[in-house]
């Protein structure tokens, strides 16, 4: 029997759920779409919050006997999960991201502004049950940070007075409240776009315009023959296409290891986009997925894979409906199902909603989330391209790695070699935010030097402020100092796989936060492995443990208890987790971590020296019921 905090739950909580045959229909197709029953687990816990308003212990046993695995099964998927609503959560669930970037544009102010405001704590509930406050980890929406989601809607660029006029609206609202729709920008840059030249165009979410600008045709052609799937993929080969996703490995490559064996083989597509400072596929996800189908169905066709699964974040709730929309088009038009264009081919994409887990970006612990578990990691070898998804050949793909193979398959491998580095070819999408004037997704050619991208595009540090650091592939990639960024001659980092890696970093999913002088590594350094800590599966023990020791570490000593013989040991803790984990998530917080002691050691000794944050003008910092510094200026 499940056991749950009955003190927590709804009033009035009924003693059975029962979905009504509609939605039991509703399953079922549902289920039909996967290999085994099981993998609709997360999607008919979605059909429970949407029925139920949340996701509790009776729903939970009706949900088991409907998929047809044990109460005890779903209650340890669930818990694994932060994004179902559960039985404690308000009418609206407020939600404060307090993540780097966020952070470093005041998030904290916000939450202990809106904290004070409906006199609750973090997780806390009103008594009348309107709202629910929450902290947290990274959004996906860096650039209009500080950022929150009110249920399942963003809210851009929050500030106090913004979140008292919305508490007001939300009491005030007749029926159900919903902020303003975002508004989408990209910041003007001098190189011509390829991949989002029309994604703030009206209606480049459509069919008829992606049809209108040739969308299609290409797939079109390849399938009716122009092409074979060997001769597809030996273009994506020579392309030098590198994943986009954070590991940069040869995509063509990728696909040519698939085991060649007479199983199914399966195409999962990574929109799993949670690196803190990413928001690249969330725009294309949003404002032309039309484009990311046509990639799909280019990938599927040369790997010979009958079924895709995008595999998209929680909390994109607007870019799951928007991919299900233009699936949905897709279908009606003849672009997926039985006989695709006219062919003989057979091609079908499922949308599958995650429900908040950094740790399924990582493709296998996205793969366990997708057969219907928790978002636990798996050992390799054997590498998904061998044995993946429900045992079978599969290849992982991003977003972004997609969407660039109509392109390529149209313009050819020579063109896109035509931009970049040898090594490093082709445009990429970078998602710039923090102390910069312009913050924003900006498309360069690979191997643009670091420094352009931060003053000459994306305008400099506001406010005549001096450049401190760099966080150059997202969080968990090692951190730059303003000497480092800012030199010249054979120590210039351009923005490709090559350089960062010898400038000591990497260039990861392409994710840049920029800090000024004002900034206090020290906290920076706690809030990521804050981030890590929260995120770790628990599965290995030196990440479960490691993370969660290093970030007290850290906390510990911007809160002004940290003794400067504790230095040294914080690195030393960070460098034993390294390679010695299942996945790299205990990698991706050592990294950053023992970057930050070693480039800013003496804020270390400076916040053990005065028992305070030197930026904070020696005062002990006051805490709020969350445990975080009130008022802080600061990551």
């Amino acid at each position: 029997m499940i056991e749950i905090n009955h003190h927590h739950r709804q009033p009035h909580t009924p003693a059975t759920r029962e979905f009504t045959p509609a939605v039991k229909a509703e399953l079922e197709a549902i289920a039909a779409r996967y290999p085994r029953r099981e993998a609709a687990l997360l999607p008919a816990l979605r059909l429970l919050e949407r029925e139920y308003g949340c996701v509790d212990e009776p729903g939970m046993i009706h949900v088991a006997k409907l998929v047809g695995v044990s109460p005890s099964k779903v209650y340890g998927v669930f818990t694994f999960y932060t994004h179902y609503r559960r039985p404690s959560d308000g009418k609206y669930s407020i939600q404060v991201c307090s993540t780097l970037t966020c952070a470093l544009k005041g998030s904290e102010q916000v939450f202990d502004h809106l904290s004070q405001k409906l006199g609750i704590g973090k997780d806390g509930t009103t008594p009348d049950r309107m709202f629910t406050l929450k902290k947290v980890e990274c959004l996906g929406n860096c650039d209009q940070g500080p950022c929150m989601q009110i249920n399942d809607d963003f809210v851009d660029a929050v500030t106090p007075a913004g979140c008292d006029k919305l508490v007001d609206e939300m009491r005030n609202a007749k029926d159900e409240f919903h902020p303003p729709p975002q508004k989408y920008h990209l910041p003007p840059n001098k190189y011509a776009p390829v991949m989002i030249k029309h994604a703030l165009e009206d209606g480049s979410d459509t069919l008829a315009h992606y049809r209108n600008r040739g969308g299609y045709e290409t797939a079109r052609s390849i399938i009716h023959g122009a092409k074979t799937p060997d001769e597809v993929i030996e273009i994506v080969f020579a392309s030098g296409l590198r994943g986009r996703g954070g590991a940069g490995f040869s995509t063509g490559q990728k696909w040519k290891f698939l085991a060649k064996n007479d199983k199914p083989r399966y195409l999962v597509i990574n929109a799993d986009e949670s690196e803190p400072g990413t928001f690249k596929d969330k725009l294309l996800i949003d404002r032309d997925p039309h484009g990311l189908i046509e990639g799909i169905i280019l990938a599927a066709y040369a790997i010979k894979a009958q079924h895709s699964y995008i595999y998209i974040r929680g909390e994109f709730a607007f870019g799951a409906k928007m991919l299900q929309k233009a699936v949905d088009e897709a279908y009606a038009a003849g672009l997926l199902g039985k006989g695709v264009m006219g062919s003989q081919m057979e091609i079908h994409v499922t949308v599958h909603r995650g429900a908040g887990a950094y740790i399924c970006g990582e493709e296998t612990g996205l793969i366990s989330s997708l057969e219907g578990g928790r978002g636990h990691p798996k050992i390799k070898p054997p590498f998904p391209a061998v044995e993946g998804a429900w045992g079978c050949p599969t290849i992982v793909n991003n977003v972004e790695t997609l969407f660039t193979l109509p392109y390529i398959l149209k313009n050819g491998a020579d063109w896109f070699r035509s931009f970049g580095t040898a090594k490093s070819p082709g445009t990429k999408l970078f998602s710039i935010s923090g102390h910069v004037l312009r913050p924003g997704n900006y498309e360069l050619p690979l191997g643009v030097p670091l420094k352009e991208l931060i003053y000459d595009i994306a305008g400099g540090i506001p406010n005549g402020k001096k450049l401190k650091a760099v966080c150059p592939g997202g969080s968990s990639s090692p951190f730059l100092t303003a000497d480092e960024v800012l030199a010249d001659g054979d120590k210039l980092i351009r923005l490709d796989f090559e350089s960062l890696q010898a400038a000591g970093s990497m260039l990861g999913s392409g994710a840049i936060v920029v800090m000024d002088e004002t900034t206090c590594m020290v906290d920076v350094c706690w809030n990521i492995l804050r981030f890590y800590a929260h995120e770790s599966c628990g599965q290995c023990t030196p990440c479960r443990e490691g993370t969660g020791w290093i970030a007290k570490m850290a906390g510990r000593f911007e809160k002004g208890g940290g003794d400067a013989s504790e230095i040294d040991m914080l690195d030393e803790v960070a460098w034993s987790m390294v390679g010695r984990t299942i996945c790299v998530l205990a990698d991706a917080a050592a990294m950053p971590a023992r970057s930050i002691v070693k480039k800013w050691r003496s804020e270390f000794e400076a916040h053990a020296a005065g028992h305070a944050c030197p930026l904070q003008h020696h005062k002990p910092p006051k805490h709020n019921k969350s445990g975080h510094q009130a008022g802080h200026q600061h990551a």
